[in-house]
């Protein structure tokens, strides 16, 4: 047989060390192979192990499963089965426990993570794209109001369940995707486009920078360079500055093609300014519709909730502009809640009641 590839003893009691074995435990199983059987004390002799710390060797030697006792009228016998295939069995054991225990790890420490993550505002920067598609799925997890969101349409496929759930749960998600096999409702001939949720409001656009942004808690975004290959990921949960990408994502999606229209109503939003914008139309004609206010009082600071139908709206700037996209000097709604009649602002209201942190809107 050719052994140039054998290892001596001392290696292998290294190497034995290196899978998990103690010194010990490595010098009596080398023995206990070398005899096939043996007694206590014949391994004691054969392995340098002392002889109080045998028993206890030969006993964990036999939980590992890499050597086999038999009580005989003479005493304890040690017997080796072939090394390969207890040691096999070994390695099977020890990579069950191994991913076991990382799980267990994983999980305790992801528990911690979102306990860390919730608890202060951040701003970073990841340059990997596994990175920031942790963070967009987090966003998408996250968000409670409102979900705007650019991607490329590979991006997006990797993210579909995460934004179907958004929906489901009653976010007002609307999504901008580039690339030609996602401009029309049916592709062309050969072109596999990407689908959409029931519930999903999506634009289009030829070319776009890369962003999520949900509510004012989560902010990922990237943008394209005309002369970088790649550029890093901006991460944040600073909330205004959240809110200045959000103001940006209005920019963005005023001047992106329609492919699925918004959903109607109920709906979902953040301040009294979107709302007025896309339902200025209902509100001018009457119809009477049902404001569900999360907010706070703004000479208290009290957290509360309020409903009422709308009443009056306000919003207007300093000059006449297209509030679709310009972000209006004043956006403020009063509802009658049937017992008062209270003004509703946004997150920085300060002459309003309320100032709220969203706002769920449905017909009477």
């Amino acid at each position: 047989m050719d052994n140039a590839g054998a290892m001596d003893e001392n290696q292998l009691v290294d190497e034995l060390q290196e899978v998990g074995l103690t010194k010990y435990q490595s010098l009596a199983y080398i023995a206990a192979v070398s005899l096939g059987t043996a007694t206590p004390n014949e391994l004691c002799d054969a392995s340098d192990v002392p002889q109080p710390r045998i028993y206890d060797v030969i006993d964990e030697l036999q939980e590992m499963g890499l050597i086999e006792v038999q009580e005989q009228s003479t005493g304890k016998v040690v017997q080796a089965p072939p090394p390969e295939a207890v040691l096999e069995r070994f390695k099977e054991r020890r990579i069950e426990s191994f991913s076991t225990r990382v799980h267990s790890i994983a999980s305790s420490l992801d528990q911690f993570h979102k306990h860390q993550r919730s608890s202060g505002e951040f701003i970073t920067i990841v340059n990997l794209r596994e990175s920031a598609l942790r963070h967009i799925r987090r966003a998408i997890e996250d968000a409670e109001w409102w979900l705007t969101m650019a991607l490329p349409v590979d991006l997006y496929d990797e993210v579909i369940d995460e934004v179907a759930d958004a929906v489901r749960r009653g976010v007002s998600v609307r999504l901008i995707v580039d690339g030609e096999e996602a401009r029309e409702a049916d592709p062309r001939p050969g072109v596999i486009g990407p689908t959409f949720p029931d519930g999903l409001a999506v634009r289009h656009r030829p070319s776009i920078d890369t962003f999520a942004f949900a509510d004012r808690s989560y902010g990922i975004f990237n943008s394209k360079h005309p002369q970088a290959e790649s550029q890093p990921y901006i991460i944040t949960q600073e909330h205004n500055l959240v809110l200045l990408f959000q103001h940006y994502a209005e920019q963005i999606w005023t001047g992106s093609e329609e492919i699925e229209p918004d959903d109607g109503l109920p709906r979902k939003y953040l301040d009294p300014w979107r709302l007025i914008v896309d339902l200025e139309g209902e509100l001018d004609d009457g119809t009477p519709l049902i404001a569900e206010v999360e907010g706070r009082e703004t000479h208290s600071r009290r957290p509360d909730t309020w409903t009422g139908q709308i009443v009056e709206y306000e919003m207007g700037g300093p000059i006449s502009a297209n509030f679709d996209a310009v972000i209006p000097t004043t956006a403020g709604l009063t509802i009658d809640t049937g017992e008062e009649t209270i003004t509703i602002g946004g997150w920085k209201a300060t002459i309003e009641d309320v100032a709220a942190d969203g706002i769920r809107v449905r017909r009477a």
